[in-house]
């Protein structure tokens, strides 16, 4: 089996949440205790130690149980976490967060919390909750070798011990996450690369919001206004039955320009951008109504079952079936 193989796993058992020793971060506890073996999370999980200092952990699972994990977390560092889709309930020492990307629209919602000494990191989890995220840990010691004179000003994002802030995700970061959650599957050698520079450019994404850094123009103002008015004629589904050409015209230019201005807006074709709601759209069919894989199918454009599981499962990583079991 592959390294990337290997980080991607369709179930984690109770066992393959507990670093090894070797590891050098403190024991995960879970509540109540279960077997190693365990099925705890269906879906994908993956965490990497990148470089001294800079972490990041990856998941897009769905929870089999209902339980808190927790472990200790080091001070004097910066956690950014990019929620996609679902919801997230953790704690940092006695500040709790709650985050959601409720309702159809599926806005994503990202948050910056900062460490000055350790802090008890708890994760509260119950039977069926799906969370589709991407976490950074940068640590001071990280940052200060990356800017050695101090010229970015983030010392002051450690001035208080919990501080938590929100910032807004970008299209390209939410392009960023997806990559990450998704990666190539390269040779390890350029999976790593590619996954470090992902990393670092969501990372500054983030930095630059919190730093009040004025990020260099990549649209006119009014053509962020046509591609925000495009992606909510996409949400609404009125958009099911246009092609691009109808789309463009709607949207008052035509197919080239309005495909060039989306992709710079939101990281992605419109056909991408519409493939990924209908999928959403079916997922929620299937763990939220009980809708069958054939229905699921059709609400998704797909009148080939089997070509359905494909597109699921390349965007999900799991299988239509699984989503019904744990719904």
């Amino acid at each position: 089996m592959s390294e990337h193989e290997a980080c991607v796993q369709q179930i984690v058992r109770c066992g393959e949440l507990h670093p090894p020793a070797s590891a050098g971060v403190s024991p995960v506890q879970i509540n109540p205790g279960l077997a190693p073996e365990t099925p705890t999370l269906i879906g994908l999980c993956r965490g990497e130690h990148l470089r001294p200092g800079l972490e990041v952990h990856c998941a897009d699972v769905r929870d089999l149980h209902d339980l808190t994990i927790q472990c200790m977390e080091r001070g004097e560092s910066l956690h950014l976490a990019l929620i996609l889709d679902g919801e997230v309930d953790v704690s940092f020492g006695s500040r709790r967060l709650g985050l959601s990307t409720g309702g159809s629209r599926h806005r994503p919602q990202a948050v910056c919390v900062a460490l000055s000494e350790p802090a008890l990191f708890v994760r509260r989890a119950w039977r069926g909750k799906h969370e589709r995220k991407v976490s950074i840990t940068l640590s001071r010691e990280w940052l200060a070798a990356v800017d050695p004179e101090g010229d970015a000003g983030y010392a002051a994002l450690f001035d208080r011990h919990l501080a938590v802030e929100r910032w807004k995700p970008t299209p390209r970061a939410v392009a960023l996450a997806e990559q990450l959650i998704r990666p190539l599957d390269d040779p390890p050698l350029l999976r790593k690369l590619h996954q470090e520079s992902r990393v670092i450019e969501l990372a500054a994404e983030a930095l630059r919001q919190l730093l009040g850094v004025t990020p260099p123009p990549s649209l006119l103002p009014r053509e962020g206004r046509r591609v925000a008015d495009v992606r909510d004629l996409l949400d609404s589904g009125a958009a099911d039955g246009m092609s691009l050409e109808e789309i463009a015209r709607h949207a008052g230019t035509n197919a080239s320009t309005l495909q060039r201005q989306f992709r710079v807006a939101f990281g992605t074709t419109i056909f991408d951008y519409l493939r990924r709601g209908r999928l959403l759209r079916a997922r929620h069919a299937l763990e939220r109504e009980g809708r069958s894989i054939v229905e699921a199918a059709c609400i998704a454009g797909y009148t080939n079952p089997a070509n359905f599981a494909t597109a699921y499962r390349r965007q999900f990583g799991i299988t239509p079936r699984q989503s019904q079991i744990v719904c």
